[in-house]
């Protein structure tokens, strides 16, 4: 007793939720087992029977060394012997991120912003639900969220998540276990619901970094998300549900990494989504006879490089966050948005006649003069197959002057059946449709059997 209530005066760290720290709060943290540990792994009796002596009795720096001791170790739990090699770079390197307080206070020390103890108390927080997890100094998000909104960090996620359209992280809580989940019932409504959309399912604290500048126009995922399972597919033919392969945090740190596969964990057949979720392994994949380029490069490789706005082209590839996030441009990621479907633009899911504006979410990659301005010039409009010269059936005509939306005749993510993104039997919208060599013959809930020719070879 009387060496524990020692360490306790030279603590280490300051108070965690108790003030002052007390003996009980400590042996209740170690009893649990996270931190499986006799105080003599971190501190020595009174420093003796060491060359140097450290502050507090430790057996080593007060920083992230210590920690490392034991920290690379298989047998460790929150292991991290390959993440180890990205600290330096995310949280590691940061000069502004220090635990804010009050409770703990922020430290003061000077490299206080790169230490492990800015997210992690080594004896162990307890809360009112008891002991809070992987030794953390919050449950979930209220640790990451106490720096990210706004200061010190510059994104403010929580703001996001007060959005109305967001992913459950605020709303559910004690169903992520940690980095280790592999199985599909650890993401899937059955046998028991335990979808979760905590912060560590899409980031991995140690390893994130803020880097996208290499990713952009590619499937790899930006660094933000870096050192997270993910589930990789192995398609087959059209309509056919992909073979999936997951990988756990730490071999993605080595294997290709897609940012569509971080999504799948939870948007795909690999677990069992929620009535009415779209399959994005089955719609999106490159075998189908008309997709989103998410997985690779599109099918349309001759269409005019006037049909797109700047930056966008037939070869684009197109991430999930190029239409999912936040419709506030600072801040990365599909954490909240004011539109539904949780994306950048606004874009309704609707049918009805409406007259389209150029801000619509459709129109971010595909040009708004060539597909909905019918007053924007032939040649402009003439990007479009749809858009023959002097027709009055064109892709412009039906957008701008029918106030027919995208929506009524087109599917976003891909169709398993149907070319050019095409749907039927949407009211209003295609009834039938059959392509041809030279354009293609359709019926609709507005008109009868019409036949169009393309105004460019496919």
């Amino acid at each position: 007793m009387l060496l524990l209530s020692s360490l306790l005066a030279l603590s280490a760290g300051p108070p965690a939720l108790r003030t002052p720290r007390d003996a009980d709060s400590i042996r209740l943290s170690l009893a649990t087992g996270l931190h499986d540990g006799d105080c003599d792994r971190c501190h020595s009796m009174h420093g003796t029977g060491q060359v140097t002596v450290f502050p507090n009795a430790l057996k080593g720096p007060n920083d992230n060394s210590l920690c490392i001791e034991c920290h690379d170790r298989p047998w460790t739990q929150g292991s991290f012997a390959v993440e180890k090699l990205y600290l330096g770079t995310g949280h590691g390197s940061s000069t502004s991120m220090v635990w804010p307080g009050p409770v703990p206070p922020m430290r003061l020390e000077p490299d206080a912003a790169t230490k492990c103890v800015n997210c992690h108390d080594p004896h162990g927080v307890t809360d009112a639900q008891g002991v809070v997890p992987r030794l953390a100094l919050r449950r979930e998000e209220q640790l990451c969220l106490a720096c990210h909104d706004g200061s010190p960090a510059s994104a403010n996620i929580a703001a996001e998540f007060s959005k109305p359209y967001r992913h459950p992280t605020l709303t559910i809580a004690g169903r992520h276990t940690g980095a280790d989940e592999q199985l599909p019932s650890e993401f899937g409504v059955t046998p028991v619901n335990q979808r979760h959309a905590e912060c560590e399912d899409c980031h991995n604290p140690h390893v994130s970094r803020a880097d996208r500048s290499s990713v952009e126009g590619t499937t790899e995922a930006s660094r933000l998300v870096l050192g997270v399972s993910r589930v990789a597919v192995s398609n087959g033919g059209a309509g056919s549900r992909p073979l999936y392969t997951l990988f756990g945090a730490s071999d993605s740190l080595s294997s290709p990494n897609a940012e569509y596969q971080l999504c799948f964990k939870c948007h795909s057949s690999w677990t069992t989504q929620p009535s009415g979720q779209t399959d994005m392994g089955l719609v999106l994949n490159p075998a189908n006879p008309s997709y989103h380029p998410v997985e690779d490069i599109g099918r349309n490789l001759n269409i005019s490089p006037m049909a797109f706005t700047p930056g966008w082209s037939a070869t684009s590839i197109t991430r999930c966050g190029s239409c999912h996030g936040s419709d506030f441009g600072g801040v990365a990621g599909p954490h909240g948005s004011t539109n539904a479907g949780l994306l950048r633009r606004p874009s309704p899911a609707s049918a009805s006649e409406r007259t389209m504006s150029s801000d619509e979410l459709c129109f971010a990659c595909h040009d708004y003069d060539v597909y909905a301005n019918p007053s924007s010039p032939s040649t402009t409009r003439a990007a479009s197959r749809f858009n023959a010269p002097n027709s009055e059936m064109g892709h412009a005509e039906h957008v701008g002057e029918e106030r027919v939306p995208c929506y009524a005749c087109h599917v976003t993510h891909g169709s398993t059946t149907q070319p050019n993104l095409l749907v039927l039997g949407r009211s209003p919208g295609l009834i039938t449709y059959t392509r041809t060599a030279s354009g293609g013959t359709c019926t609709a809930s507005c008109h009868g059997s019409e036949s169009y020719t393309v105004n460019y070879a496919r």
